[in-house]
């Protein structure tokens, strides 16, 4: 079995700059629908605007969120659509938000729109007339609007938002969600999980939340207290990664995340993302965007402990990829060493890859404490 590091960290404040965003794609706030609508984009009212993206589960590792949410990051206020639970079909998966998912939005200043599957069919895809599994699912879009109305005229933090969001409405809004997929299940005649299991992770949830709220006042516990809320087994908050991160921000509250993989190398931690294609040169946009996304609160990160010792880190995207001739480390490479690399490899990336790898070098240049490798795989 892997040892699992327990690190933790603290976070003063939150400043990046993403050079690999897409273009967001407007619409008039009077006409959002969410289940009509990109999967990101900047949503307009007449006074304001704000920058959207959507979760299709809430498993953050089933969709790409993260590479939808890194197109938004720039703007000045952002929010993100995530249903409470998916449920495909009791021969299918069921997902629930993971508590981990909300201490990124906190500390990432993200406001969260929670959302719930009101309507599917039963799916009819080729090898699954006869099994238990739904498609086609869709939210209540007056619901999500209800919400993203009241985010327009909120004048204070994500954090404090979803605090009061999940303090007030989510059990309500988990227990509508369980409600619509058992009609769902009879107008269908699909089953569905069993429910018993979600009303036991929805009094964990609680718990964990009270427990977060508890330590969430700097200096209002003592530090054992703050320990064994570090050190006890979180199985419902992370996906069971080779390292946990309990990371204190300057509010006193302690926020669990999980990175791909953790290297030790000549007395550093190394944060590392990886993406690897065997098909082309270099990874798909949204998987680089998904890795930067997820290595923007590590290379925040002012401090990291590993059993009470301050150590030295940095945190990394490795991309590799088929037939690249030598490899690249930005930001240490200089501009010439830039050109080199990509003139060495001028037959290999194609397109926009190019491109991608010149941003990339911005990215690692206007960020301190993130370093990007490009390599052959």
């Amino acid at each position: 079995m892997t040892e699992v590091l327990h690190f933790t960290g603290f976070i003063r404040e939150v400043s990046y700059r993403t050079y690999l965003t897409q273009e967001l794609k407007e619409i008039n706030f009077d006409n959002f629908d969410v289940n009509k609508a990109n999967t990101f984009g900047l949503i307009k009212s007449p006074n304001t605007e704000m920058a959207y993206s959507q979760w299709v589960s809430p498993k953050r590792t089933r969709s790409y969120p993260f590479a939808r949410m890194y197109n938004t990051y720039n703007c000045s206020k952002v929010i993100t659509i995530i249903p409470v639970i998916k449920d495909e079909g009791s021969d299918g998966d069921r997902d629930r938000i993971q508590y981990s998912t909300i201490s990124w939005m906190n500390l990432l200043n993200i406001y969260i729109v929670l959302a719930y599957y009101e309507t599917a069919n039963k799916s009819t895809k080729r090898g699954q007339g006869n099994k238990q599994k739904l498609t086609n699912q869709q939210f209540n879009s007056e619901f999500v609007k209800s919400q993203i109305d009241e985010i327009f005229a909120y004048r204070q933090s994500a954090l404090h938002w979803n605090k009061n969001l999940f303090e007030e409405r989510f059990v309500e809004i988990f227990e509508k969600a369980l409600d619509c997929y058992d009609s769902i299940s009879r107008t269908t005649g699909v089953s569905i999980h069993s429910r018993q299991g979600m009303d036991n992770y929805l009094q964990k949830i609680l718990e964990e939340f009270e427990e977060f709220k508890n330590i969430s006042l700097k200096g209002s516990q003592s530090a054992s207290k703050r320990e064994a809320l570090t050190s006890h087994k979180l199985e419902y908050l992370v996906d069971g990664l080779k390292a946990t991160f309990s990371i204190e921000n300057y509010l006193g509250g302690i926020y669990y995340l999980t990175p791909d993989e953790i290297f030790h190398e000549n007395d550093t931690y190394i944060i590392q993302e990886s993406k690897n294609t065997y098909k082309e040169s270099l990874p798909k946009l949204p998987d680089i965007q998904d890795g930067l996304f997820k290595l923007i609160l590590f290379s925040n990160l002012d401090s990291l402990n590993l059993n009470g010792q301050a150590v030295s880190f940095i945190s990394k995207l490795k991309l590799t990829g088929k037939n690249v001739i030598g490899s690249i480390i930005f930001p240490d490479a200089s501009s010439s060493e830039l050109q080199s690399f990509l003139a060495a490899n001028s037959r290999i990336f194609k397109g926009n890859q190019k491109e991608i790898i010149i941003k990339l070098a911005l990215e690692a240049e206007h960020n301190p404490k993130l370093k990007i490798e490009v390599a052959s795989n």
